[in-house]
């Protein structure tokens, strides 16, 4: 094999996709700015105890692991900046009220999230901690929403759920984590054989709602529909309303309702939403309440927030591609004089390609879109504009 070639699921970021994925990270953190979110840069490298606490089994499985060489303990590559997160909110920052934070930056996956992914992600997020009602999910979903508008989505769609929902029909089933696991696998896949599997020994009633699950997804009449046809348990009524009033609240062009989509199951606790466009088979944002993730480190918090995969959402071909920087050329032997006046067009914000001996400015051209030239003249030093 040669040895040039890179690992499946993995590669490289050329110009014009890194201009796009620059512009996406900054349009995202100076929109998170405005809203009072303050960056934080975690590492890419933790202990795998801190990297996983109170994520489940799905982030464990995606984790690349190693033995740390200097101290002999097992650290892992992220695969997801939240956790990382709510390290820093409970444990470091340890403030009493409410503390909003975001990131941008890059994971790494051990296996793809679907077989065209990326198993370099690159994300960008926002959380509120310290807050846990109503209002603050509808803070994040509005910022959710406004950040999609921002990196160029025409019309925003939301899949809405509720892991409360779930919980309510499992709480008094007999369950152990492998059939948890195979329980949430079936609804994520809406599988109806394999959800009956799963739920084989579970009375009557559970499983005609978890069956009621599967096959209900949709516009807003599927909240009817759920209300009438699973166990009236005050708590599913009250996850069925808080998904209707949030629904009012996003922002959102567009609304669906998924009591099915599950993912992260292990540790959301609340709302859950997503993003996704046509043809597209993951999502380009997900988004939930995970009460209590900073247990683990000392101080258990409400917390709510979402990520958006920039390096999926770059490839959507909705998005009009930036366009090519402006610049300007400049060309002839070195000179001071001449290299002052380079100089100062860049001091003043312009982009200056100082061309060297042998390269032509058509060359150039493919990489920006040249708006003036620099030429000595025998009047002297002119910026000459070019057509």
């Amino acid at each position: 094999m040669p040895n040039w070639l890179i690992p499946d699921n993995f590669a490289d970021i050329l110009p014009r996709q890194a201009r796009t994925l620059e512009k996406m990270r900054r349009d995202c953190l100076d929109l998170f700015a405005a809203h009072g979110f303050e960056l934080v840069q975690p590492p890419l490298v933790e202990f795998v105890d801190s990297l996983l606490t109170g994520s489940g089994s799905d982030l464990d499985n995606n984790t690349f692991k190693f033995m740390d060489q200097k101290g002999g303990k097992m650290i892992g590559l992220r695969a997801d900046m939240t956790p990382q997160a709510a390290r820093i909110d409970a444990h470091i920052l340890n403030r009493p009220g409410v503390c909003r934070l975001c990131y941008a930056g890059s994971c790494l996956h051990a296996r793809p999230m679907h077989p065209l992914a990326s198993r370099e992600p690159v994300v960008a997020g926002a959380e509120i901690f310290g807050a846990s009602g109503l209002e603050a999910d509808a803070q994040v979903m509005r910022l959710a929403v406004k950040s999609l508008r921002r990196l160029g989505l025409k019309t925003v769609h939301l899949d809405i759920g509720h892991t409360g929902v779930l919980r309510a029909l499992l709480d008094d089933q007999p369950l152990t984590d492998e059939r948890l696991h195979a329980l949430v696998r079936a609804l994520r896949m809406k599988d109806p054989v394999a959800l009956q599997a799963a739920a084989s020994d579970f009375d009557e009633t559970t499983r005609a709602g978890l069956v009621a699950l599967a096959r209900y997804f949709g516009d807003a009449d599927v909240l009817d529909v759920l209300e009438r046809e699973l166990p009236q348990k005050p708590a599913i009524r009250e996850a069925i309303e808080e998904v209707r009033t949030l629904a009012g609240l996003c922002g959102a062009d567009e609304t669906s309702f998924d009591f099915c989509d599950v993912h992260g199951y292990q540790y959301l606790t609340g709302i859950t939403f997503s993003a996704n466009i046509p043809q597209y088979a993951q999502a380009v944002l997900r988004g939930g309440r995970y009460d209590g993730v900073g247990l683990a480190f000392g101080r258990s918090r409400p917390a709510c927030g979402f990520t958006i995969y920039l390096r999926e959402l770059a490839g959507v071909p909705e998005l009009e591609e930036p366009a090519l920087p402006e610049a300007v050329i400049a060309a002839g032997p070195v000179d001071p004089e001449f290299e002052a006046c380079v100089e100062r067009l860049r001091d003043e914000g312009r982009v200056v390609v100082r061309l060297l001996p042998g390269e032509k400015s058509e060359e150039t051209a493919r990489q920006f879109c040249v708006t003036h030239e620099l030429v000595r003249t025998p009047e002297g030093i002119e910026l000459v504009a070019r057509n």
